[in-house]
């Protein structure tokens, strides 16, 4: 039986390699975020107010010393998922959607791991060997993958029954009003509700550090 190879491809203009070894292992990372909610003369009361996205890392091996070939033509493909080249409109730019696949499919669903439609979020490029010329022919990447989920797909969830009093978040980077929307008022469309609570004009200039207040919703 051929060895199948793990394929990463670009679905934002469908770019697709392979990579030169497979991993030996990967890790998932899931969780859940619960807050307190203060309540008068009372211990807080945890809430759930969101589920985390699920993180894909791994390490990947390249060699290139028998074939003569300059290592850094292979990792470079996997540096240009961090660069940013894909316009979402009102919602900025943002490096490009990615999709892992590698070996059959979970026949259970819940379960299944592969097809991963992520991002790339981190890459560690360690160089090891190297020709006499100076030329790397080996090298070691610790890549992290995040779950990716538009807006539209968040939006299909469930709604979590509960109120949301209001309460304050610090804006991260990259993140938008309609993610932050998404993950503090489970409705990524409620973009609106943030930009006039905070008296943002332009929606697409959001500074990383900034306190946005989340108003109260029921």
């Amino acid at each position: 039986m051929p060895l199948e190879k793990m394929k990463i491809k670009n679905l934002d203009n469908g770019d697709q390699f392979t990579v030169l070894f497979n991993p030996t292992e990967y890790s998932i990372e899931e969780g859940n975020t619960w807050e307190e909610q203060k309540r008068e003369r009372q211990k807080p009361e945890l809430q759930f107010t969101s589920q985390s996205l699920k993180k894909l890392s791994m390490e990947l091996f390249l060699d290139t010393y028998e074939q003569k070939e300059d290592v850094r033509i292979y990792t470079s493909k996997m540096s240009a998922l961090l660069v940013v080249t894909v316009d979402d409109g009102n919602n900025g730019k943002r490096p490009p959607k990615v999709e892992l696949s590698w070996g059959p499919a979970d026949p259970n669903p819940s379960t299944s791991i592969f097809p991963f439609v992520c991002i790339l979020e981190s890459l560690k490029q360690q160089f090891t060997l190297f020709t006499g010329e100076g030329m790397p022919v080996r090298a070691k990447l610790s890549v992290a993958f995040k779950e990716f989920r538009s807006p539209t797909e968040q939006a299909q969830d469930p709604p979590r029954a509960g109120s949301f009093p209001d309460q304050t978040y610090t804006v991260k980077t990259g993140d938008t009003l309609s993610s932050i929307a998404a993950t503090q008022l489970r409705d990524p469309f409620k973009w609106r509700l943030l930009a006039e609570a905070n008296e943002i004009d332009n929606p697409r200039i959001l500074e990383a550090g900034r306190i946005l207040i989340v108003p109260a919703i029921e």
